[in-house]
């Protein structure tokens, strides 16, 4: 015969109990989970966007006054390459995938961090063919607690925040890489337009030259054979006064998207030019000590130093993970009356392996990441080494082509003193001034070539040596947006 009701009564409430302890922790896990909340991409409202990025944003003159400390509700009246640079910073998607990843990698750093959690087990048996009369229910219920050995937890956590780390740092590095692209983008809008202006100097004066010249034909004074010379130049001078022009178009999209707008947002805006129309002073520039702050602060040397040692923390992780981890499973069972409480624990064992792939991968990752940070340092020397060697040779050639152009200059000087007086026709005073205009796009060739050096020095030692930013300014403003 079955037992009383009396009897039922501890069972009845060891399976309350445990109803109403998975109730609670069902009702607390559904209070502290997160819920989904579904974010479509829509290429319209995108494509809107970046249509209507422009300098005059509101937002992008609090971030640059921000930046600079200088108060300003209006667009500044002039750009140069340093408020471009900020624009850079604020707009340019290279920068936003740069963030993105480094809050992606920050988020890694919670989950390293996260316990495993414990699990309950709940098991009641219903026995159907009893021995004897009694209760034909057994409760039944057990906690399993995993329990991290060897220090894992911490080794975890050291690698994704030396992770996080590295992705911080290559924000900053996005940004050096992002102004070198803008500087070298401003230079060439500049050199388009000083190169039309030159060809349409070039063009309007062989036009004048022509003119004389079929003047001349039309007395007889001389031959169809130099008009048609001189024809030939004019048309030449016409395709490079064209493909000038063509250049300045181009340099205008290479520009908005060195910025990151569209070249509509650029229109109607003064470029500042003041520090790429005059050669800078490279001589002075200290690279010897330059180079070796570089091979140490650079953003990306640094990078790679932080990813060395998320590659140390994996490894010390590999090597703690030969320790198996333990799993706690205390419990309680009612069986016929009777109270059992068990205590007891899983334990992997580490017959077969003790990790040492894993281990062997770790080691292996660790020294790759050495190598690729002594490759990196060579690289950069290199880099300084010709960039520094590249600027020696243009200052020889940026001398030569200043004497070229005081000789040009006075040489004109001369013949328009000639003209003025009678012993020369005014198709000599006009040959005079295509050579000095000639001499002037020779003299912008070496300006660009200069500028170019800077450009080369500046992205090798990832220094602003011409500019009112400073590398920290522009750091903390790429981490800041």
């Amino acid at each position: 015969m079955l037992a009383s009701g009396t009897d039922c009564y501890p069972l009845l409430m060891q399976l309350l109990i445990s109803i109403l302890l998975i109730s609670g922790v069902f009702i607390l896990t559904i209070v502290g989970c997160a819920s989904y909340q579904n974010r479509e991409l829509n290429p319209a409202e995108s494509m809107i966007q970046l249509e209507n990025r422009s300098l005059s944003n509101p937002e992008l003159l609090s971030f640059i006054e921000t930046a600079t400390g200088s108060a300003s509700v209006t667009p500044p009246k002039t750009w140069n390459i340093d408020r471009l640079t900020l624009v850079a910073i604020y707009y340019h998607p290279d920068l936003a995938l740069a963030r993105a990843q480094a809050q992606s990698a920050n988020s890694a750093i919670t989950t390293a961090g996260q316990r495993p959690n414990p699990s309950i087990t709940i098991s009641p048996t219903w026995i159907r063919n009893l021995a004897t009369a009694a209760i034909p229910w057994i409760a039944a219920s057990s906690i399993s607690i995993p329990i991290e050995t060897a220090g894992k937890r911490d080794f975890r956590i050291g690698k994704a925040e030396h992770m996080a780390d590295a992705a911080r740092l290559r924000i900053a590095d996005a940004a050096w890489l992002v102004r070198g692209r803008l500087r070298s983008a401003l230079l060439e809008a500049y050199t388009a337009k000083e190169a039309e202006r030159l060809s349409h100097q070039q063009y309007a004066i062989q036009q004048t030259i022509n003119q004389r010249l079929e003047q001349q034909l039309a007395i007889g004074e001389i031959g169809p054979l130099e008009v048609t010379r001189s024809h030939l130049a004019v048309n030449q001078l016409k395709l490079n006064e064209n493909a000038a022009r063509k250049r300045v178009a181009e340099s205008a999209v290479l520009l908005a998207s060195a910025v990151g707008v569209p070249v509509e947002g650029l229109t109607g805006i003064d470029l500042d030019f003041s520090d790429l129309s005059k050669p800078p002073v490279l001589q002075t520039i200290p690279v010897s000590s330059l180079k070796e702050h570089a091979l140490l602060t650079r953003p990306d040397v640094l990078a790679a130093l932080a990813d060395y040692e998320a590659a140390q923390s994996a490894l010390q992780l590999e090597i703690a993970n030969q320790y198996p981890n333990i799993q706690a499973n205390p419990g309680y069972a009612w069986e016929m009356g009777e109270h059992r409480w068990t205590l007891g624990a899983t334990m992997q064992l580490p017959i077969l392996h003790q990790n040492q792939g894993p281990i062997a991968e770790a080691e292996a990752k660790r020294r790759e990441l050495a190598v690729r940070f002594e490759s990196l340092q060579m690289r950069i020397v290199s880099d300084i080494d010709r960039a520094h060697s590249g600027v020696t040779a243009v200052l020889a050639k940026w001398s030569d082509a200043e004497t070229q152009i005081q000789l040009q200059q006075k040489n004109l000087s001369s013949v328009q003193a000639q003209y003025q007086v009678g012993e020369i026709d005014h198709l000599s005073l006009l040959g005079a001034e295509l050579e000095k205009a000639i001499a002037e796009r020779t003299k912008l060739d070496v300006l660009v070539e200069t500028q170019q050096a800077l450009n080369g020095l500046e992205d090798t030692l990832r220094q602003p040596l011409a500019s009112t930013l400073t590398d920290t300014l522009i750091a903390d403003s790429a981490n800041r947006k």
